[in-house]
């Protein structure tokens, strides 16, 4: 009775909630209320635009938009391993501080703990009011030992920038593929320069791109050519595909 009462309901459906019932039965797998929802859709004629244009767009629109989903995760990566990089000599001075510190706290425990076993009472000598009192070879070895612990801090922190060159390699040369297939598609297929064609649809996202350009020369790096042409070839088809009845 209840499924019948709601079919009485479909056609005084307004377009925009027969739109949100589709998606919620869609998303929660009924297809048979998808199914009387979109049968029961009212139909209408229209006078469209020439499809063999309308298409076109349509599709430059869609193939556009999975390519930015592409690119602009991998390039999301590359901007964060260049912000990682600009913080990284913050990051070796806090380290070195706190090497500093640590050094200083376990030399003084070190004095505290060997005065006591000593059998002396208060703080050893070279800490505290009588810090100033410390003789020379003490400052100097001291010294000696934080110049150390620096170069031993330091030579650490020389890792992570080489670690991130080869990682910001590794994923610029996964991600320029995808830009040049793009370049290749939008050349052969619809005979347009690619950044007037990204322009037209997503200008904001040239910007990505000539980040992308200049890092890939900056690298000296050429986008790997089976990988281009197995992109290039997916655009290819699903152009083809969508603008097949069109032609």
């Amino acid at each position: 009775m209840r499924r019948k009462g709601l079919d009485k309901l479909y056609d005084r459906l307004t377009p925009e909630e027969r739109f949100r019932l589709d998606v919620e039965a869609t998303a929660r797998g009924d297809e048979e209320e998808s199914r009387r929802l979109t049968e029961g859709c009212p139909r209408h004629s229209y006078t469209l635009n020439d499809i063999g244009f309308s298409w076109r767009w349509e599709a430059a629109r869609n193939l556009t938009i999975v390519m930015l989903l592409d690119l602009n995760q991998q390039v999301s990566k590359l901007r964060m391993i260049d912000a990682l990089r600009s913080v990284l000599p913050y990051n070796t001075a806090l380290a070195q501080n706190d090497a500093h510190l640590a050094y200083s706290d376990g030399r003084k425990a070190g004095s505290r703990h060997a005065w006591k076993k000593a059998g002396m009472k208060g703080e050893p000598p070279g800490w505290g009011e009588v810090e100033e009192e410390a003789g020379e070879n003490g400052e100097l070895a001291m010294e000696e030992d934080l110049q150390a612990i620096e170069a031993r801090v330091e030579k650490s922190a020389n890792l992570i920038p080489e670690l991130l060159g080869r990682l910001e390699r590794q994923v610029a040369g996964e991600t320029l593929p995808i830009w040049e297939a793009f370049v290749r598609f939008c050349e052969e297929e619809m005979r347009l320069e690619p950044e007037k064609v990204l322009g037209a649809i997503f200008e904001p996202a040239l910007e990505n791109v000539r980040w992308l350009e200049d890092l890939a020369e900056g690298l000296d790096l050429e986008p790997e050519h089976e990988t281009v042409e197995e992109y290039r070839a997916i655009l290819t088809q699903a152009w083809n595909v969508h603008i097949a009845p069109a032609v």
